[in-house]
């Protein structure tokens, strides 16, 4: 050990060296920088630290001290030179073997990464070695996230080429239960049109299946989004109610310790079951509102989870309910797609915001979660190739990043009509017939 390590260290020296040799001369490979010797020269320069009253022997210790520390600073200075004349020769070598075994073929194409590199002030240029090997760590963890593309996800994201679900999954017309509505997340009107959806389906249904799978591969994606845009925590409280409500419909198939299978058989229609759910969750909102007496709870942030996702599925099964109209018998099939329609858009316009995500993560102040968080962001470039790709299709809103980062902003600012009924996909159907 004592003779590989050195000799490892050598090489690995020497191979970075390599890398520099254009750019640099014998003479200055030579020069020891002050920093190796100031100390030694600190302690030649000081006083002595203990009083000595004969000035004969004062001035022998003092002599004798320098002696021993400028002989010190000598062999030091040689010792570096050395290693920097081993390194350099080393390096030298390398190089001229590397020069003839080198292919002339170039593109001159190479992009410069020095330019980014953040140094210290009289640090030298990060060797090129060094930058190549950062860059291929990052080619790697980005190939890694390409081999873990969410397929389930994209099918879902390739149902529609529009926002307009945003707008469409809750509509003005719905009366509020309370005198303050509160605010949306990315994910909590999605997991109620999923819990809607297999509500309205047999959960052996294929179709069911096939969604609560692209729905759970959307929302851990839209959970890392919303976590990293939301700062402040200002909408904690939705995402835990959004959180709540995918934990009891994923694992248990249940909303709201209520069976989901129930409801279908006690709603013979669709109309019956989108009834049941309505009026189970208005009830639990305006038991919750004629009960309390708290100041705070006057503020729908500070709602239960429960009394949260109970809102969200009353107006959004309203929404649905007003859209069908009269047609007590809708076609099941139809009312699924146009749902499953409306889930894609809201997930796409939330993956909008990945961009700013990823640079968000490449970014990160703690330099002790730096490392991690860069990585993290590597991957998710890559697992998100697929979806860049699907949303370049669609036409891009021009909104504020700030804006884009949240649900409801979206809906104010792109003024997206409501009117049109969310239960009928017509209009979605006719803008997809050319993806699908």
């Amino acid at each position: 050990m004592g003779t590989i390590a050195p000799l490892l260290r050598w090489f690995t020296a020497s191979w970075f060296k390599i890398a520099e040799m254009e750019r640099t001369n014998f003479r200055d490979e030579l020069k020891v920088d002050d920093y190796w010797t100031w100390r030694l020269v600190e302690w030649r320069d000081r006083s002595l630290p203990f009083q000595v009253q004969n000035r004969v022997s004062k001035k022998l210790l003092r002599d004798a001290v320098g002696f021993v520390l400028n002989f010190s600073i000598g062999f030091l200075i040689l010792l570096v030179s050395a290693g920097k004349l081993v390194i350099f020769l080393s390096a030298w070598f390398g190089s001229s073997v590397l020069r003839v075994g080198k292919s002339k073929s170039s593109d001159g194409t190479q992009v410069d990464f020095r330019q980014y590199v953040l140094l210290l002030e009289g640090e030298p240029q990060l060797p090129y070695k060094v930058l190549k090997n950062i860059c291929n760590e990052a080619d790697r963890l980005i190939q890694v996230g390409e081999k873990k593309q969410p397929e389930n996800l994209i099918q879902l994201l390739k149902k529609s080429s529009n926002f307009n679900g945003v707008g469409r999954f809750d509509s003005s017309d719905i009366p509020s239960l309370d005198s303050q509505e509160p605010p949306n997340c990315w994910s909590l009107p999605v997991v109620t049109l999923t819990t809607i959806s297999v509500a309205l389906l047999n959960f052996a249904d294929d179709k069911a299946k096939q969604l609560l799978a692209s729905v759970s591969e959307g929302l851990s994606i839209v959970k890392l989004i919303e976590e990293t845009l939301d700062r402040s925590g200002e909408l904690e409280s939705i995402r835990k109610a959004a959180v709540v409500v995918w934990d009891g419909v994923e694992l248990y198939k249940k909303w709201d310790e209520t069976d989901l299978k129930s409801t279908r058989v006690r709603g013979t229609t669709q109309k019956e079951t989108l009834r049941n759910l309505s009026n189970m969750a208005e009830k639990i909102v305006t038991d919750f509102t004629a009960q309390t007496r708290d100041i705070l709870m006057q503020n729908p942030l500070n709602w239960p989870a429960r009394v949260i996702a109970a809102n969200s599925m009353y107006r959004i099964a309203q929404t649905i309910l007003l859209g069908m109209g009269d047609d007590e018998n809708q076609d099941g099939d139809e009312l699924f797609e146009s749902i499953s329609i409306t889930i894609s858009d809201i997930l796409a316009a939330c993956l909008t915001n990945l961009v700013q995500v990823i640079t968000l993560k490449c970014h990160k102040s703690n330099i002790k979660e730096r490392e991690e968080s860069v990585r993290r962001a590597a991957i998710l470039l890559g697992e998100s190739k697929e979806i860049f790709e699907i949303l370049q299709q669609r036409e891009l809103p021009s909104l504020d990043m700030e804006i884009a980062a949240k649900i409801d902003e979206w809906r104010a600012s792109i003024a997206l009509v409501t009117e049109d009924p969310l239960a009928s996909p017509s209009a979605s159907s006719s803008d997809n017939s050319t993806t699908a």
